[in-house]
């Protein structure tokens, strides 16, 4: 937990200065997560890693801080070829989950 916050906290500092060109698109953050993502994190249902709405519920977790950790490599999940527009989208849909 403690090096999973210490990454996070790289990741805002590293990309706090960037903002998107585009508009995110929930819905193209749906389909790209129901391909990419909904084998391990529920959607809708339980999976063996933690649901998109228990992400977004965390208090400190933001759209940003979402598609900068999707862009970077992780040990745990697959390293998928996102366009920084496409973590957008995703970071989008999974806050837009919060319950």
């Amino acid at each position: 937990m403690r090096t999973l916050r210490l990454h996070l906290s790289l990741v805002l500092v590293l990309f706090a200065g960037i903002h998107p060109a585009l508009a995110q698109d929930r819905e193209n953050g749906r389909r790209l997560s129901e391909r990419w993502c909904s084998e391990c994190h529920a959607i809708d249902t339980f999976r063996k890693a933690p649901s998109f709405a228990a992400i977004a519920a965390k208090p400190a977790v933001t759209t940003d801080m979402i598609a900068s950790f999707l862009l970077l490599p992780h040990a745990t999940m697959a390293n998928l070829p996102l366009s920084r527009k496409d973590a957008q989208d995703i970071a989008a849909f999974i806050i837009a989950t919060k319950k």
